[in-house]
């Protein structure tokens, strides 16, 4: 009986991360839906004063991480994935152009269920930039993510830099299932996402702190957004 359990989770399992493997954009034009819909994220998230990410924390972050529509699903096995871009500030203090990254993990445990959410990560230190120029990041063993504060009172729970977490994670819940928790999982430079988009091979540094790339339009608006919500 055991045995027939642990069989139906592992296949289970399997299914969840088929079904949620997210697929690499097969050409600019979806690369481009996905930056556009990050820049709509980015602007109903700041639209609300009561649950908006404290522009305080924005303006001292050394990049952002936007995936819009994250899929959780399980049963017994659970997993969690999506596409979504990063942004890193400029030694000016400008925000450069979008890279894009895929976002994984399991998790194991009696749950069933799915959810869909937009997740934001704020990445507040230097270990966290690194993390995404060296192309890969995972959470709780590269970067601690905490729960970020929300409103303009959250900016009076973190006292000072030393206070700040290493990234601090958003989601907008749009299903049923209960949580997004990102600890075990992590997140990973999609080159061929980015090629596309650009219209050219880069490594994530030459996207994030070189300006080898050229942003496209959809690219220049997040970025103005980006510019007036942190600057």
């Amino acid at each position: 009986m055991r045995r027939r359990l642990w069989l139906i989770g592992a296949l289970a399992g399997v299914w969840v991360l088929a079904a949620l493997t997210p697929a690499q954009a097969d050409s600019k034009a979806e690369a481009t839906t996905k930056v556009k819909a990050a820049q709509v994220v980015v602007e109903e998230v700041m639209s609300s004063e009561d649950s908006s990410i404290p522009q305080d924390l924005l303006e001292k972050a050394k990049a952002v991480a936007i995936f819009p529509d994250m899929v959780k699903a399980g049963f017994l096995v659970g997993g969690q994935y999506g596409t979504g871009v990063v942004m890193a500030r400029r030694g000016d203090g400008t925000w450069g152009p979008p890279a894009f990254f895929t976002m994984g993990g399991v998790s194991f445990g009696l749950q069933l269920g799915a959810q869909a959410a937009d997740v934001v990560l704020v990445i507040m230190k230097q270990r966290g930039l690194d993390g995404l120029l060296n192309n890969k990041i995972r959470f709780g063993a590269d970067v601690g993510v905490a729960v970020g504060p929300v409103g303009r009172r959250g900016e009076a729970s973190i006292s000072g830099a030393s206070g700040y977490a290493d990234a601090y994670s958003y989601s907008r819940t749009k299903g049923l299932f209960a949580g997004l928790s990102l600890e075990g999982g992590g997140i990973e430079f999609d080159a061929k996402t980015t090629g596309r988009f650009y219209g050219q091979t880069l490594k994530v540094r030459e996207v994030l702190q070189g300006g080898k790339a050229t942003p496209p339009a959809a690219a220049q608006t997040l970025m103005q957004t980006m510019e007036r919500f942190a600057r």
